[in-house]
C-alpha cells in the first residue's frame, strides 16, 4: 500500500511538473505561437510586435493591418483582453474587457455608398459553418485616444474625408451571436474641420441585432466648410466660414425612426460675388443675408427627422437638408407643404420683410425638393 500510494503521489507529482513546464513554455512562446496563427490567417498585411499571455488576459503590442493597396487600415499600440470564467458554468464565453489605446481605423465607401471591408473576408470552411457557435459575451469594450478617417466616394467625384480624434469611447454588453438585448455606449470625440475643430458627444443604447436605438447627439462648433460636399448645391454662393450645433434625441423602433433635434447654423459668411445673385440651400443670398444680420447671424430651426430606414428613398444626409431648408424657408415667409413624397411651396406672404423682391424664392425650394 505504502509502495502503491508512493507511486501515485510521484506519478501525480510527474505530470503537475510536466503541466508547469508545459504552461510556462506556452506563455514564454506564446509569442510567436499567436503571431505565427495570426499571420497566416490575416496574411501579409497583418503584423504585431509582441503578445504576451497571462493567466486570464493577453496583451498585444503595435498591431497593424494594411490593406492589399498597402494603406493602413487599422492599427492600436496596445491592446488588453481579460476573460472571465464565470461563464463556464453557463457554456458560454466571457470577456469582461476589451481595451484599445492610440487606435486608429480607416473606413471607406466605394461610389455607390457601400462599406468597403477593412479586413479580408475568408469563406468558413465546411465543418465550421456546421459547427454551433459557442455565445461570447463582451461585458465592456473601451478604446482610449482613438483615430478614425471615414472616406465618403458615394457624395461627390472628390472623395469627402471625415477626421475623428482624441476618440473616447466605451462600449457595453455585446453579445454574440448578436442578441436581443441593449447595449449601452458612451461617446466623445473631436471632428477636425478646416477652420476650427468640432465637438461631438453622444450616450445611449442599441440593440445591434434589430438596431432599434435610443440615443442623445450633440455637436457643436463643427465647421461647415469641411462638408460642402453633402449640402452645397452648384447654383448656391460658395460658404466661406460657418458652425452648426446640434441637439438631437434619435429613437429607432422596428427601423422606424423619431429623431427631434434642434439646428444652429452660425457666423455665416459667403463668397463675395458682383450683384446679388446667388443662392444658400437654393434660397435666394439676399433673403438669407437679410435674415442673418437681423438674428444675430444665426439661423436656429427646430426639426423632427422621421422615416423608415428600410426605405430606399430615406437617407439621414437629405433628409437633414430638407428639414433645414424647410425651416429656413417657414422663416423666410414661406408656407411649405408635404404632398407625398413632394414638397409644394403654397405662398410668400412674409418675404417682404426678409428681403424685398425675392419673387423666385418658391421657384428655388421647388427645385431643391424635386
Amino acid at each position: 500500500m505504502k509502495k502503491g500510494l508512493k507511486i501515485t503521489l510521484i506519478s501525480l507529482a510527474a505530470v503537475v511538473l510536466i503541466s508547469v513546464i508545459a504552461i510556462a513554455f506556452l506563455i514564454k512562446h506564446s509569442n510567436k505561437i499567436i503571431k505565427y496563427e495570426l499571420e497566416s490567417q490575416l496574411g501579409k498585411g497583418f503584423s504585431v510586435k509582441q503578445i504576451s499571455l497571462h493567466w486570464g488576459k493577453v496583451e498585444a503590442f503595435d498591431i497593424s493591418f494594411k490593406n492589399p493597396a498597402g494603406k493602413e487600415v487599422f492599427k492600436t499600440d496596445h491592446l488588453i483582453l481579460e476573460a472571465g470564467f464565470m461563464g463556464i458554468l453557463r457554456k458560454e464565453y466571457i470577456i469582461s474587457n476589451i481595451s484599445l489605446k492610440n487606435l486608429y481605423i480607416l473606413l471607406e465607401t466605394d461610389n455607390k455608398g457601400n462599406l468597403i471591408a477593412p479586413f479580408p473576408q475568408k469563406e468558413p470552411s465546411k465543418e465550421m459553418a456546421e459547427k454551433p457557435l459557442h455565445p461570447i459575451v463582451i461585458k465592456k469594450i473601451e478604446i482610449k485616444n482613438g483615430a478614425l478617417d471615414y472616406l465618403d466616394r458615394k457624395v461627390s467625384k472628390t472623395p469627402v474625408l471625415t477626421k475623428l480624434r482624441d476618440i473616447e469611447l466605451e462600449f457595453k454588453d455585446i453579445a454574440v451571436p448578436l442578441g436581443d438585448n441593449f447595449s449601452t455606449y458612451t461617446l466623445s470625440a473631436n471632428i477636425l474641420g478646416n477652420q476650427s475643430i468640432g465637438i461631438l458627444k453622444s450616450k445611449g443604447k442599441i440593440k445591434p441585432k434589430t438596431r432599434d436605438m435610443d440615443c442623445k447627439v450633440e455637436i457643436r462648433k463643427l465647421d461647415i466648410t469641411a462638408f460642402k460636399p453633402y449640402y452645397q448645391k452648384k447654383s448656391d454662393v460658395n460658404v466661406t466660414k460657418g458652425t452648426l450645433d446640434l441637439d438631437m434625441d434619435a429613437k429607432v423602433t422596428s427601423r422606424k425612426m423619431n429623431a427631434p433635434g434642434k439646428a444652429v447654423l452660425k457666423e455665416l459668411e459667403f463668397e463675395k460675388r458682383p450683384g446679388v445673385g446667388g443662392t444658400f440651400l437654393n434660397i435666394p443670398l439676399s433673403a438669407v443675408i437679410t435674415f442673418l444680420k437681423k438674428n444675430n447671424n444665426e439661423i436656429a430651426v427646430n426639426f423632427v427627422m422621421e422615416g423608415d430606414l428600410d426605405n430606399p428613398k430615406f437617407t439621414l444626409r437629405e433628409g437633414f437638408m430638407d428639414k433645414i431648408a424647410i425651416a429656413m424657408a417657414e422663416q423666410l415667409g414661406l408656407s411649405v407643404k408635404k404632398i407625398g413624397e413632394s414638397i409644394v411651396i403654397l405662398g410668400a406672404e412674409g418675404t417682404k420683410e426678409a428681403e424685398k423682391g425675392v419673387k423666385g424664392i418658391g421657384e428655388s425650394i421647388k427645385k431643391l425638393f424635386k
